[in-house]
């Protein structure tokens, strides 16, 4: 069990990265519209849904850490 929630942990650190980076995309569309520049609002688009997609993939990972955290508490009852 300790080796699963280790990949799982491993899976958390690795989205969480990735969804820095986008917010990092974000960040830099934004200044690039700040400083007059016309971005290609598809871009937006496409880091917000990536940004979402990443949000979901990091919360179902979460809920497999806690499953065996709330099966033990379950049967401990």
């Amino acid at each position: 069990m300790s080796s699963n929630q280790n990949t799982v942990v491993q899976s958390i650190h690795r989205l969480d990265r990735k969804f820095d980076a986008t917010g990092g995309q974000m960040h830099d569309f934004y200044r690039r519209q700040t400083n007059g520049e016309m971005p290609d609002p598809n871009e937006f688009i496409r880091l917000l849904q990536q940004q979402a997609m990443i949000h979901s993939a990091m919360t179902a990972q979460f809920g497999l850490l806690q499953k065996p955290l709330k099966t033990v508490l379950n049967e401990t009852k």
